[in-house]
């Protein structure tokens, strides 16, 4: 198993995390993708990743990015989680021959793990790191890695970008990815159709139980009783991005101190932790959104999932200079 590059300590990460919590009584999702809460989570989107066709979505980069079989490809997938989602499209192209190697950026060790043994039979060059790609002081410490390559190409698979509030990420982005180099969001669309965007909401709606062992493994990482409060979903609307984001609490019935990321936090009643963010998108807004950060839209690749009760869509951009 290949060893684990450190660009950043978990203890640094808390210390931030705590922060947040402090200041905004939000969690911050990666700090919990322990061994046993990635697990849960991959096992309640495994099936979904196997009804992805990942020739089609190499077919896909072939058309958009790849080109011809000798430029220099680095595959940076930031917040990699298992590496599940790339793993079969990147196989295919390692097969047909594209000069590939691939970076697996996360701050979850244990996630880390799970990638090292997701691709552990594949043949192409792997680099797994520690870090939070978010903090400020990450690109500066980044980019010697990629030197030499012709195409970069990150990617935020999983939703994961969907999970960040939009200005912050977007800024995020644009610091990171170099002009002329490529971005790839894997997001959740809404439907022309209203009657199937009623079906899409009223499952964003009910993620609390659709993923009830995965906020169970939240709540006692961060110490608070379920008994102590009760998860609740929120939906708004967000002109920006024309998304509509759905917002996991738990709200809290009674007074509480408790130990958090190496401090102590104090709620009162009627407070809510947020605990997840979601959003479906209108593809046509987020386009235009990530524009005014400099990415001009290339394309999108719609994975056919079979009976899936929601569409994924993964749109393609390029950092303008």
């Amino acid at each position: 198993m290949s060893d684990i590059v450190t660009l950043g300590e978990v203890a640094d990460f808390e210390i931030d995390y705590l922060a947040d919590f402090q200041k905004f009584k939000k969690v911050r999702q990666n700090l919990f993708y322990t061994t046993e809460g990635a697990e849960t989570f991959y096992t309640y989107r495994g099936e979904e990743l196997q009804e992805i066709r990942s020739a089609d979505e190499y077919a896909f980069f072939v058309r958009q990015v790849f080109g011809t079989a000798a430029r220099q490809i680095a595959f940076v997938s930031l917040g990699c989680g298992n590496a599940g989602p790339e793993k079969q499209f990147l196989h295919i192209a390692c097969a047909e021959g594209h000069p590939l190697s691939y970076f697996g950026i996360d701050s979850s060790r244990a996630m880390l793990e799970l990638a090292q043994r997701n691709l552990s039979a594949e043949h192409f060059p792997r680099t797994f790191v520690l870090a939070d790609f978010t903090r400020p002081d990450f690109v500066e410490r980044w980019r010697a890695y990629l030197l030499g390559y012709e195409v970069q190409l990150y990617a935020l698979l999983g939703g994961t970008f969907g999970n960040f509030e939009q200005d912050f990420i977007a800024g995020v982005l644009s610091r990171l990815v170099p002009a002329g180099h490529y971005l790839y969001l894997d997001v959740v669309p809404q439907y022309e159709s209203e009657a199937q965007n009623i079906r899409l909401r009223n499952r964003l709606l009910h993620l609390p139980q659709n993923l009830s062992r995965f906020f169970e493994n939240l709540l006692k990482k961060l110490g608070l009783d379920q008994t102590c409060g009760e998860l609740v979903n929120e939906e708004v609307e967000e002109a920006a991005t024309g998304a509509l984001r759905y917002v996991v609490q738990f709200r809290i019935h009674t007074p509480l101190d408790f130990a958090c990321f190496g401090g102590v936090a104090h709620l009162e009643p009627g407070e809510s932790v947020e605990l997840l963010n979601v959003r479906a998108y209108q593809p046509a807004a987020l386009q235009h959104f990530l524009a005014g950060w400099g990415f001009r839209y290339l394309a999108a690749y719609t994975p056919d999932v079979g009976n899936l009760p929601h569409l994924w869509q993964r749109l393609l951009f390029q950092k303008e200079g």
